[in-house]
C-alpha cells in the first residue's frame, strides 16, 4: 500500500474500535498514526438527536504519534469528506 503523507484514514481495529487519524508512515507491518481519535456518542439532546464527539484515542498519552502493528487492523479506508473536515478541525483548531 502506498500512503500519501498525512492522509486522513479510518481504521477498524480487531478490537472493534474505529480510529480516525493521519497516517504518516506505513512499513514493516507497522503503521504510524498522528493524533488518533475515536468517535464517542453523546447523550441524546432534549429533541432526541444523538450527537458524536471526536475524542483522543489514547487519552492519557503524552505523545501525539502512535505506532501499531498492521496485524491489528481489519479495514483501512479513506475518511469521508465530512469526517476528515471534522477531524482536522478538532486536531488543528482551525475551522475549514
Amino acid at each position: 500500500t502506498i500512503i500519501m503523507a498525512n492522509d486522513v484514514k479510518v481504521l477498524k481495529l480487531i478490537t472493534g474500535e474505529e480510529v480516525i487519524a493521519r497516517v504518516t508512515e506505513e512499513e514493516n507491518n507497522l503503521i504510524t498514526l498522528d493524533n488518533p481519535m475515536t468517535l464517542q456518542m453523546l447523550p441524546p439532546t432534549s429533541t432526541g438527536q444523538v450527537g458524536f464527539a471526536l475524542v483522543p484515542w489514547m487519552k492519557a498519552a503524552k505523545n501525539e504519534k502512535v505506532t501499531i502493528s498492521t496485524e491489528h487492523i481489519l479495514v483501512e479506508v479513506e475518511a469521508s469528506d465530512q469526517s476528515e473536515k471534522n477531524y482536522l478541525q478538532v486536531v488543528t483548531g482551525l475551522s475549514l
